[in-house]
Order: C-alpha cells, then structure tokens, then sequence
C-alpha cells in the first residue's frame, strides 16, 4: 500500500475509535430522564433554614451566593412543584432582544435528606417544552437547527462543504499515470 493509503487507514481507524468512545455515553435513545436531557447538578448544600423560604416563594440568599459564584444567572422566583421540590426561573439578559418568554424555568430544586440539591435544567428539555411556542414552527427539528443553532449550523456547514471541496482536489490530482 501506498504511504498516503495507510495513512488515511489509520485516520479512519482513529476516527472510529473515538465514535465508539463518545457513543458509550450516549443515553437511551428517547428517555426524557436520563440526565443530560433533564437537568445537570450544580451542588447540594444544607437545607436547614432554607426549605421555609422556598416554600414561601423567596430564594435564599445563600442559594444566591452559591449560584453568583458558579457564575450562572440568578434566579428570580421559585415555585413549589410538590413537597420538596420547586422550579427557579430567570429572567434573560436577551429578552428585549429577541422573541423569548420574560421568564424561564432554569433551576430545579430537591430536597433529599437534611440537603438541598441544586440542578440546572438542560437544554433539550427547553428545546421540548418553550420550542413550538418561542419559534411557530411544529417540527422540533427544524426549530433546533433554523432557530436556536442557526450560527452552529451554518458552520458545520461551512466545514462539510470545506471538505467536499478538498477531496474533489485530491481527486483531481495530476501525476504519473499509467499509460
């Protein structure tokens, strides 16, 4: 084999490798549970004192420290989903910019034991719930890719039509043939 051949093996190799690695932690396909589709856990802290405020629909000011620290957006108020548990929403910084709901359900909140555990929703549950509503468009694909990715994409694309572009040269190629 040439040596461009055996390369280009190997390439392939190394790529399928890393496919295989990545697709390891890939979720059931289609479980609206699993973790990276509900939500991400930011910290767990004491619950004494804490559980009453959130009751009443205030937010601790040490669960604002924490957050503030993190660097994420604070949470603006909190509802009680059912006993232990409550749902912080935010107000955007891109509100008057764009087209999104004043407020956002962004934090979910548990009490588990004598702690409160701390989550941050994903992505995809925003992209199920908010989607039809913020964009008009009934299909989920299309609003993830057009509305909320639209620069991500434009830019994968921008590397497949770069690639397809290098392989016609490759392929194009002069040299020695033979005769």
């Amino acid at each position: 084999m040439k040596s461009l051949s055996v390369a280009a093996l190997a390439f392939v190799l190394v790529l399928g490798c890393l496919f295989v690695y990545v697709a390891e932690d890939i979720p059931a396909f289609g479980d609206p549970n699993s973790a990276p589709n509900r939500y991400v856990k930011l910290f767990d802290t004491d619950a004494a004192g804490l559980v009453d405020d959130l009751n009443q629909g205030v937010i601790p000011a040490s669960l604002n420290a924490k957050i503030e620290e993190i660097g994420l957006p604070l949470p603006s108020g909190v509802a009680k989903l059912k006993e232990g548990e409550w749902e912080a929403v935010i107000i955007p910084e891109e509100t008057e910019q764009h087209f999104y709901p004043k407020e956002q359900k962004y934090y979910f909140i548990t009490k588990k034991g004598d702690e409160l555990w701390v989550y941050r929703y994903g992505l995809f549950k925003r992209f199920v719930e908010e989607g039809v509503h913020e964009t008009k468009v009934s299909n989920m694909v299309t609003y993830i890719l057009a509305d909320y990715r639209g620069y991500d994409t434009l830019g994968e694309t921008t590397v497949i039509f770069t690639a397809g572009v290098a392989v016609l040269l490759l392929l194009r190629r002069t040299g020695k043939r033979p005769e």
